[in-house]
């Protein structure tokens, strides 16, 4: 009898257990294509469709395609303002008329901004940072954040305080091309022509996708700048509930600035080391990159005395948001003036002009 069972049971294993694999291999797949759309951006982009681009700018509707992906790419990844992007825009334009695939090889360039070191290295090799050697308008653009996060951060600084589109085009082309404006290949009138048209062609189309975050918080109270609030400040918002339910102290004394913000970054999946030091102490740990760029969900480091920190042993806090004129939000925990209590989270908004003197450490 217990044969004749055990011989019913693995009769019933065998049929069920192919299923069960084909059924996992199916979730699998599913999971994979669900998150494949690598070139999708958050944040601020045009509602225009490249139809619409291509009839106003008088450029077909392939490279009007692209045009709409540089521009989405820098409001919202890069966060610049319009005129901003208007300015890089035009040099795009000028570079390759927005053809990712283009190429030069008497120069070794390639792609939108015709980076160098692709067929040869004569002018450098910029391309040695590209994630791939593909002549691909998502890398491309990766290539174009790195840089922006790197060694070309002033460029990115100013063009997401940048005003005036011809201004940003030649900023974009001396700091990023590195054409001087005194070289006859930066074609001054083209690129003032140009970066004035597309300000005109994507002017009052910019909105948000809504998609930057679902569980978003925004502020509804009236804080001046640099005032200590325990209510979220009208203007900015939060991209995710803060639960203190979950934090631990590991190295960190309960309620203290640094046991906030190394918990505060956890929830996005950001990392710190459990021994960063004091808070004026995180903008000179080993292995950190440090900037003066405001940059959203990094730690600031408030150095001794600063924004009314302590004096000997300065404050780190988490900045929430970022607006478009710089000014920023941060959350912090055990600020010195004035004290709210140990463990209570608190909020300050600083503006452009103030947040550029602080230190910006990026997590991992």
């Amino acid at each position: 009898m217990a044969k004749k069972y055990a011989k019913i049971f693995g009769s019933i294993i065998a049929t069920i257990l192919p299923l069960f694999l084909i059924l996992i291999l199916m979730i699998g797949f599913v999971g994979v294509s669900s998150g494949s759309s690598s070139d999708s951006t958050t944040g601020k982009r045009t509602r225009l469709t490249a139809q619409e681009v291509a009839q106003k700018a008088n450029i077909s509707v392939e490279r009007a395609e692209d045009v709409i992906k540089i521009l989405n790419w820098q409001l919202s990844k890069e966060k610049f303002t319009l005129e901003g992007a208007s300015g890089s825009l035009a040099n795009a334009e000028r570079e390759s008329g927005f053809d990712p695939k283009l190429t030069n090889p008497s120069g070794g360039v390639a792609g939108y901004f015709q980076w160098s070191g692709w067929d040869n290295t004569i002018n450098g090799d910029r391309w040695r940072n590209a994630s791939s050697r593909t002549l691909d308008s998502t890398v491309e653009l990766e290539l174009m954040s790195y840089e922006l996060n790197h060694g070309y951060k002033k460029v990115k600084d100013y063009m997401q305080k940048a005003t005036d589109p011809f201004e940003s085009a030649k900023y974009w082309s001396e700091h990023y091309e590195g054409v001087l404006l005194s070289d006859g290949q930066t074609k001054l009138e083209k690129l003032k022509k140009d970066s004035k048209k597309w300000y005109e062609v994507f002017k009052g189309t910019i909105e948000s996708d809504g998609s930057s975050s679902s569980s978003a918080i925004a502020g509804s109270v009236d804080v001046p700048f640099g005032q200590v609030s325990t209510e979220l400040p009208s203007g900015f918002s939060i991209d995710k509930e803060i639960n203190q339910a979950d934090y631990i102290t590991q190295s960190y004394p309960y309620g203290q600035c640094t046991w906030y913000v190394f918990n505060r970054a956890k929830e996005f999946g950001i990392n710190f080391d459990p021994y960063m030091g004091n808070g004026q102490d995180w903008a000179h740990k080993d292995g950190y990159e440090v900037t003066n760029t405001p940059t959203k969900h990094s730690a600031v480091s408030f150095q001794g005395g600063q924004a009314g920190s302590h004096a000997t042993y300065g404050h780190v806090a988490f900045v929430e948001d970022i607006k478009d004129d710089g000014s920023i939000l941060i959350s912090e925990c055990n600020v010195i003036q004035p004290m709210q209590g140990t463990g209570i989270t608190d909020y300050r908004v600083f503006t452009a002009d103030q947040a550029k003197n602080f230190l910006y450490v990026i997590g991992k």
